[in-house]
């Protein structure tokens, strides 16, 4: 079974401080009760600026600014945005982050069993932070990005289209794949996935998730496991 894994990247490989950076930005702009659940609700696992769209728009910062044209809005919107994402990629300097090594060791077993892998983060960010973490296998040194065929992180506006394209990146470089997996650890990267027909494995750190197979730490699941599920998913 030729197969490809399709990765989300905050939440799952790296512990990123965006939730953070995100709430420093919205209290910057007034807002004084953005939360966990509001976060993991209408940001997490969506583009930057569908994430900070729905900030300013449900916690009424247009309106507060006085934006009432489309022109007005988009010019916050992007100021918005940018703010956060400075805030963020200080905070990425400075090492505010955590890195799952669990995670990247599953990623460097599949690899080991011929699994192709795609990073398809809906974040513009993510390469740039896979970049700076190093990674040893089998005694070289690497990126955590070398040990993806395949990155269309950010490259999209939406995290379906990300996944849609990860399909698309894959299958060109790789006619003789069949099997597409999404690993995530958001409801909505789960849905999404679900929606475009592919099998989804629900990374249960913080979140319920309605995933085909779901687990709260990577040395739950092995390639074995994966293998007799989609097995009995496909009815072989």
């Amino acid at each position: 079974m030729k197969a490809a894994i399709i990765w989300d990247f905050d939440g799952v490989l790296v512990f990123t401080p965006h939730e953070e950076a995100w709430k420093k930005a919205a209290e910057h702009y007034g807002v004084k009760d953005f939360d966990h659940d509001f976060f993991i609700n209408y940001v997490s696992g969506k583009p930057r600026y569908e994430g900070a769209d729905n900030i300013l728009r449900l916690k009424g910062i247009y309106k507060r600014l006085g934006a009432r044209t489309e022109e007005e809005k988009q010019k916050i919107l992007q100021e918005f945005a940018e703010f956060k994402n400075k805030l963020v990629n200080e905070m990425f300097d400075r090492g505010e982050y955590g890195i799952n090594n669990e995670a990247i060791k599953f990623l460097i077993e599949t690899k080991g069993v011929g699994v192709k892998h795609a990073l398809a983060s809906a974040s513009k960010n993510a390469p740039k932070l896979a970049q700076k973490i190093k990674i040893y296998v089998n005694g070289e040194e690497k990126t955590l990005l070398d040990l993806f065929d395949v990155n269309v992180s950010g490259l999209a506006p939406t995290k379906k289209a990300v996944f849609e394209l990860a399909i698309k990146e894959l299958k060109s470089k790789f006619p003789e794949l069949g099997v597409f997996i999404v690993i995530e650890d958001s409801p909505t990267g789960v849905e999404v996935a679900k929606e475009l027909g592919i099998f989804t494995l629900g990374y249960e750190r913080e979140a319920k998730l309605d995933a085909d197979l779901t687990f709260k730490d990577f040395r739950e699941i092995s390639w074995e496991k994966i293998l007799d599920r989609l097995k009995r998913r496909s009815g072989a």
